[in-house]
């Protein structure tokens, strides 16, 4: 039986992770893109080994609904929210570190636009339920080294600069714009 859902979904294992903390609220979307990306490739040899079966319809479907609503919705936090602060911390690149990070920001932009359309090649096939395996295994595995590469530059790169330059109530702002912008009333 093909396991889809991420571990740690569970609501304790959740805590700590709110708008009030945006760096932490990223940090576990990228675990769940890893996770659905890598169980992405699960299905894609579950899907050649035995064809489309009502398990793993329900497993396509799991994972179509994570890479439809909610990965949008992550891309939106750091391109609109994360992504401008940033650059707000050095508008005219005078700290050394500054034009690294925006030429990364750039590059990271144009990531998610490229793994959208990757991703859209993808959701189409999972829709129709496509018999064009080979297909499937090529860009489910092709996507997943995207997303677990794209993740860890931020993880690794961005989030770290993010929280060492900027203050708690820097922090606090872009947790309360993603909020807003997501339609949940913060206290």
């Amino acid at each position: 039986m093909l396991q889809i859902s991420p571990q740690g979904g569970s609501a304790d294992a959740q805590e700590g992770v709110s708008f009030e903390h945006p760096l932490t609220l990223l940090l576990s979307c990228h675990d769940k893109v890893k996770h659905f990306s890598s169980a992405l490739v699960t299905l894609s040899l579950a899907l050649k080994k035995e064809g489309w079966n009502e398990q793993l319809v329900a497993s396509s479907d799991q994972i179509r609904r994570y890479f439809n609503v909610a990965a949008p919705e992550h891309h939106l936090d750091e391109e609109e929210h994360l992504f401008p602060a940033i650059i707000a911390l050095d508008p005219e690149l005078k700290k050394p570190q500054s034009l690294a990070i925006v030429q990364l920001i750039h590059r990271l932009i144009k990531e998610h636009v490229e793994s959208d359309s990757l991703w859209e090649s993808l959701d189409g096939l999972l829709a129709e339920r496509s018999n064009d395996f080979a297909r499937l295994g090529k860009l489910s595995a092709d996507f997943k080294r995207e997303m677990h590469t794209h993740a860890d530059i931020e993880n690794e790169q961005i989030f770290p600069y993010a929280k060492a330059n900027m203050s708690d109530e820097i922090l606090k702002a872009i947790g309360l714009s993603i909020a807003k912008r997501r339609g949940v009333k913060m206290e």
